[in-house]
């Protein structure tokens, strides 16, 4: 590969963690909007859903890194299983 195109790979995964992060946080801030307005309990139920979509959005994160880490050291494996294939000899090769 290219190294603009590891970049832009790079910048992707990036970008989609960021953006989850962030989503997670403001669906977090919403929803304790909602219900500080529902309850009464004006600032405290968007710090609880701030702290609450923080700590989401940061476990989806790390699924996410988790996956990718599992996703990349089996593509490594198996392209090191095509690279043994590939340089043994063949049985009718020996004689």
């Amino acid at each position: 590969m290219s190294e603009s195109n590891d970049f832009r790979q790079g910048l992707g995964i990036a970008f989609r963690l960021g953006t989850e992060m962030t989503v997670a946080t403001l669906l977090g801030a919403g929803m304790g909007y909602g219900a500080d307005h529902f309850f009464g309990t004006k600032p405290w139920g968007i710090v609880a859903g701030v702290i609450f979509g923080g700590a989401a959005g940061m476990l989806n994160v790390y699924r996410a890194a988790q996956a990718m880490t599992e996703e990349l050291a089996s593509a490594e494996e198996n392209e090191k299983e095509e690279q043994d294939q590939n340089n043994t000899p063949d049985k009718d090769e020996k004689s």
